[in-house]
């Protein structure tokens, strides 16, 4: 697959699954995730869905393993939507980029207050 097709296929891939977490999915975890990144394989056989959560109390471990169970339900939501001849079987990775950032942005306001000080 060309990279500018294969670049629209992750987008779209990455906004539909958006929707389909917020207005389809039954698990009220999913409402807090955010689908940061969609990397399709080449074959469209797979895609490896990047996701972070705005909610601390939501153990990332357990939200990536439920996420990856319900990505039977999740492709055949994606399916009906996607407009493709093959919908690639999802597998769901914890995104640790946001916390990341969370967390050099505390570290940057410490510094900043000790240099106040």
């Amino acid at each position: 697959m060309a990279g500018r097709k294969q670049d629209h296929l992750n987008e779209r891939i990455r906004q539909k699954l958006g929707t389909i977490l917020q207005r389809e999915a039954g698990d009220p975890r999913f409402l807090t995730v955010t689908i940061s990144a969609v990397s399709v394989a080449k074959d469209i056989g797979t895609a490896k869905v990047f996701f972070s959560s705005y909610d601390d109390q939501v153990d990332k471990d357990e939200l990536t393993e439920s996420l990856n169970g319900a990505a039977g339900f999740l492709g055949h939501a994606l399916s009906r939507t996607l407009n493709t001849r093959i919908t690639p079987r999802l597998h769901f990775v914890y995104d640790h980029g946001f916390d990341y950032a969370v967390e050099v942005d505390l570290l940057l306001a410490k510094a900043r207050e000790s240099e106040k000080k």
